[in-house]
């Protein structure tokens, strides 16, 4: 066994696509994990309880609106308290999520524009537009001067957003009557006070877990990096496949077998050839993120070397299980892209799962990816059941995968 282990990896470390992938994917990895991404994960944070500012009119914001939140972009020429109050109040009724920019110099020719811009590259249901007198004419009464609303969807919840303007028109009016008009916003404040006080309690996902704004960014960043990484631990799998397929053909397998050696003791060999791999891309990956900080990478780095030690694992033994099962190079590489394919798309590693349907969420949990995707939040937040999971995970695949590759060998091995 140990001199299939020894003439495996002496062929794996001459080939040079073996160099070219244990280099260029830890670095890209690495690229991923150094980007300043703010607000990737946005889309999944549980509540946003302030008003979300934006520097450039033009930027899309489109993500925001995760957990079902109808995002509104509002121009805001005003900047007034009022104004700010107003947008407040949007924010607490629960349901919508204001994205403003500050746009002192605009017109509402300009804004319809923006809108109409909008309308076509941005997934918002309505922009809302300020005006630079929004402050005389809503004390006035002029709602329809203050502000003009473009609708850009068809989403109904329009409607609340119109109830929510009038109810600020309403709570300026009791206002007045309180006071004089330079008296209003303080006015206001006294009113608010007076009201019920909401208690919001965020509830997490069902496994409990809840992660701030810039872990998520974080853990979006990680996604980015496995999908990488995987890709490396595949072709990696199925140059140690083509090492099988090239010694069945060239009859090197029949006279191993002549020396008594079982075909799960010849695939127990190879796959160890697998883990060495695993192993070196581990350390590689480790040694090039050096460069990144630990707060930037969100976990201790031997958490995050257990995790692509584990992950290599399970994906170098499914190249080498499909390249041993169907016997072909070209159809052992396509296959193993294929797997690598729907692995990060079902796992969420390129956007999150949480809107997808039941039946997508039961097939991404058959996927190795989602569950290290699951131990890089449990390392973030601290919790030590994480490394029985990896452990509990890993072994369930490399069961499988064990058994249908020995099986595989017996197969070829009686045609």
């Amino acid at each position: 066994m140990i001199s299939i282990i020894k003439s495996t990896l002496k062929l794996l470390f001459r080939n040079i696509v073996f160099w070219i992938f244990l280099i260029t994917m830890p670095v890209l990895s690495t690229i991923m994990l150094r980007i300043q991404a703010d607000n990737i994960g946005s889309y999944d944070s549980a509540e946003s309880e302030e008003i979300i500012e934006i520097s450039d009119p033009d930027n899309r914001v489109g993500y925001y609106g995760g957990k079902g939140k109808y995002v509104v972009k509002v121009y805001d020429a005003s900047g007034s308290e009022l104004s700010e109050y107003m947008l407040n109040l949007l924010v607490q009724s629960g349901m919508i999520t204001p994205v403003r920019a500050q746009t002192p110099e605009m017109t509402a020719v300009e804004a319809e524009e923006h809108a109409d811009f909008d309308g076509y590259n941005d997934f918002v249901g309505a922009d809302l537009y300020l005006d630079k007198d929004f402050d005389e004419y809503v004390l006035n009464g002029e709602i329809d001067k203050a502000l003009t609303i473009y609708v850009l969807s068809d989403d109904e919840r329009i409607e609340i957003l119109e109830n929510e303007i009038r109810m600020f028109m309403g709570q300026v009016s009791n206002a007045l009557r309180m006071g004089s008009k330079d008296d209003v916003v303080k006015n206001l404040d006294i009113l608010h006070e007076a009201l019920p006080e909401k208690e919001t309690v965020i509830i997490g996902a069902a496994d409990g877990r809840k992660l701030t704004n810039a872990q998520l960014d974080q853990k979006a960043l990680v996604g980015y990096a496995f999908a990488f990484l995987t890709l490396g631990f595949v072709f990696g799998g199925v140059l140690i496949a083509y090492s099988v397929i090239r010694e069945r053909k060239d009859m090197v397998l029949t006279r191993i077998k002549l020396t008594r050696l079982t075909d799960s003791s010849y695939f127990a060999a190879k796959f160890i050839c697998g883990g060495i791999v695993s192993f070196i891309y581990a350390v590689v990956t480790s040694l090039i993120t050096l460069s990144v900080d630990t707060d930037k990478l969100g976990m201790s780095r031997m958490g995050f070397f257990i995790m692509i030690f584990g992950l290599g694992l399970i994906f170098c033994s499914l190249s080498l299980m499909l390249g041993i099962l169907f016997d072909d190079v070209m159809s052992a590489t396509v296959s193993a892209f294929i797997l690598w394919t729907l692995s990060s798309l079902l796992s969420g590693l390129y956007f999150s799962l949480d809107a997808a349907g039941d039946a997508i969420k039961t097939m991404s949990y058959l996927m190795p990816s989602k569950w290290f995707l699951d131990a890089t939040e449990m390392l973030m937040l601290g919790d030590n059941k994480v490394y029985f999971m990896i452990l509990c995970v890993t072994t369930a695949y490399l069961i499988v995968t064990l058994g249908l590759g020995s099986i595989g060998i017996k197969i070829r091995n009686h045609e």
